[in-house]
């Protein structure tokens, strides 16, 4: 599921900085709010498969679905049940076209599954796009209300946030939320 760049890698693996006001973000302290808001500002980035980089005053960056769900657990600090960041999980060897299973096998290690009409703000939805489950979004309540759906669109060429049309919850096949030791 979480694939990374070399550069991704390389800003991951560095020794966190020893400031004591900074510490791990347990998922407790996280609403679904605070999830929503910080993929917002991940709105415009540019698609690159396998990206993991978030556009800045320096460039459009780049990412494709699951690395903006991989950035947001980056930026949030989202650990799993052990306190370990859950972006090492990440993996680097996925096509644009995922294996039969594999993203649902990936994601179902790390976020809890929930039914799909159990759905709220901050979840993680999988969609089959083609013959498989291949794409992820994070749910939101869109501004001019209803649901949303924040994404990276390859059509698109960005990350965006749309209303989750009838067409997409045809297409949805799983939802996730994060565990409780997580948030």
């Amino acid at each position: 599921i979480f694939v990374a760049s070399r550069m991704f890698r390389e800003r991951t693996s560095c020794s966190p900085p020893q400031e004591p006001w900074i510490r791990p973000i347990e998922m407790a302290d996280i609403k679904p709010e605070q999830i929503v808001t910080q993929a917002r500002t991940w709105l415009g980035t540019k698609y690159h498969h396998q990206g993991r980089l978030k556009k800045s005053a320096r460039g459009p960056g780049g990412v494709d679905c699951i690395g903006l769900i991989i950035g947001l657990i980056d930026e949030l600090g989202i650990q799993d049940g052990n306190g370990h960041s859950l972006v090492a999980a990440d993996e680097f060897n996925y096509s644009m076209y995922p294996e039969r299973g594999r993203l649902v096998d990936s994601i179902s290690k790390h976020l809890r599954e929930v039914p799909l009409d159990q759905r709220r703000m901050g979840d993680v939805l999988l969609f089959r796009t083609f013959r498989d489950p291949q794409h992820v979004g994070l749910l939101t309540e869109y501004p001019s209300g209803g649901a949303g759906l924040i994404h990276c669109n390859s059509s698109a060429g960005q990350v965006v946030e749309q209303p989750l049309s009838d067409t997409w919850l045809r297409m949805l096949t799983h939802v996730y939320r994060f565990k409780k030791k997580q948030l």
